[in-house]
């Protein structure tokens, strides 16, 4: 992955996923391609996806007007992105916060996702389910297993038709046996 082109012009290679741009060169065809990140399955969460929410926050109010349009022309979003790209609304409108910790769930570096969710397991704060879902799909095994662990810790939440709609879906693509079964377990064990 590079992250610095030298002296091209930006429209030359549309494949290239991540460069370090200043934000004055950004436009709105930048920012559309960075929201297409986010819109992906949340099957498909990849480092992009977390470059691109980290990058659309860091933007600010300059992607305000794009993701309003982009959120009225798109028929049908995943439930769980909604809550995302509504954070992401909220943050460059200068709302007030609700969910604080949610650049955190979604940074780049997945030893701070996988800490975030320990974090929020330990404090018992279940307001933040919509956000750690998502990360069922996350590339790294340790940031999927801190998500299964939440889940074990407040397994309750497997009742949620949304959440266990999602586990269910998730159990056939687990690559990690160790997290395949402890989910199978859980899920086992649910109505006990």
């Amino acid at each position: 992955m590079r992250y610095l082109r030298d002296n091209k012009i930006w429209e030359e290679e549309d494949d290239i996923n991540c460069d370090i741009i200043k934000i004055s060169k950004v436009d709105d065809k930048i920012i559309r391609r960075l929201i297409n990140n986010l819109m992906l399955n949340s099957s498909d969460l990849s480092e992009n996806f977390f470059i691109s929410f980290e990058s659309l926050l860091k933007l600010g109010k300059k992607i305000e007007p794009v993701l309003d349009r982009y959120i009225k022309d798109t028929p049908e979003i995943h439930n769980l992105k909604v809550e995302i790209f509504n954070f992401i609304l909220d943050f460059a409108k200068d709302n007030i916060l609700k969910y604080i910790l949610v650049p955190q769930l979604y940074h780049p570096d997945f030893i701070t996702r996988a800490r975030t969710v320990m974090k929020l397991e330990q404090v018992g704060d279940l307001s933040y389910i919509n956000f750690i879902l998502p990360l069922l799909n996350d590339p790294d095994d340790s940031v999927r297993w801190s998500v299964i662990r939440f889940l074990n810790t407040y397994k309750h939440l497997l009742k949620n038709p949304l959440v266990y709609k999602e586990i269910k879906y998730y159990i056939e693509k687990e690559l990690n046996p160790v997290i395949r079964e402890k989910i199978k377990e859980l899920l086992k064990n649910i109505w006990k």
